[in-house]
Parts: C-alpha cells; sequence; structure tokens
C-alpha cells in the first residue's frame, strides 16, 4: 500500500469495524459452536484467530486515539475508555468462565467502539490546529 493511501486510512472507521466484528464473533460464537464442528468449519474456535483480534484491536486503537490526543484534543477520556475496554477484553478471553464471559467481551467491545467514536467526532472539529488528522 503506497505512503499516500496509507496516511488517508481512517484509524477510528478501522478500529469500530475490528471491534464490531469482534463482538459479533464472541456473540455468535456460542450460538454457532454446535453447528460449525458439523459442517467441518472450526475458523470460529481458532485460538490463532483470537489472538489476532485481540492484536489488531490494540496496535489500530493505541495508534488511533494516540494519534488524536497528540495533535488535537489532549484529553485522556478516549484512551482510558479504550484501556479498559481493551482489559475487559482480555478477561473475558482469559479470565472470565461460564456467562461473564460474553459480558466481559460485548462490554470491552462498546467501550472500544465508544472511544473510537469520540476521538472520531473530536478529532473532525477539532479546531486547535488546521491539518489533517488522518495523517
Amino acid at each position: 500500500m503506497p505512503y499516500n493511501r496509507l496516511r488517508k486510512l481512517n484509524l477510528d472507521a478501522l478500529g469500530i469495524g475490528a471491534s464490531l466484528i469482534c463482538a459479533i464473533h464472541c456473540a455468535v460464537l456460542p450460538l454457532l459452536v454446535t453447528i460449525l464442528p458439523l459442517l467441518g468449519l472450526e475458523i470460529l474456535e481458532n485460538e490463532k484467530l483470537e489472538y489476532g483480534l485481540l492484536a489488531f484491536t490494540l496496535f489500530v486503537g493505541g495508534a488511533s486515539l494516540f494519534r488524536g490526543y497528540r495533535y488535537c484534543y489532549h484529553h485522556v477520556r478516549p484512551l482510558l475508555l479504550f484501556a479498559l475496554g481493551f482489559l475487559l477484553l482480555l478477561s473475558g478471553h482469559f479470565l472470565a468462565a461460564g456467562h461473564w464471559e460474553p459480558v466481559f467481551i460485548s462490554t470491552g467491545a462498546l467501550l472500544i467502539i465508544t472511544a473510537h467514536t469520540w476521538n472520531l467526532r473530536a478529532s473532525r472539529h477539532c479546531k486547535v490546529c488546521n491539518h489533517d488528522h488522518n495523517k
């Protein structure tokens, strides 16, 4: 991907999408876990996919929110929401058991989506500086 296209990539939109995919993946998994093995499909229960989604969420979210914080609004609220949401995602995957796992993961995903939405709106309405925040 050329550097100019990478600069214009909206990391908040990508982060929101990744969080939605993660939330859907985690919400639908318990429903499909009984049907998919019958079809020979085990991709939703793949541990590498889980770790990949977590790493992608951390990388995109961290880069996007840090960029918004550094260049525009200087509020820690989206960073704290993201950190709490990611902590809940990790807790849901590694610590929570039974019916608490989807609660932790869904709440974490919603907090991450909220952080990205807040960051996106704050960056778009930034009047402190006059440069392109999609750099």
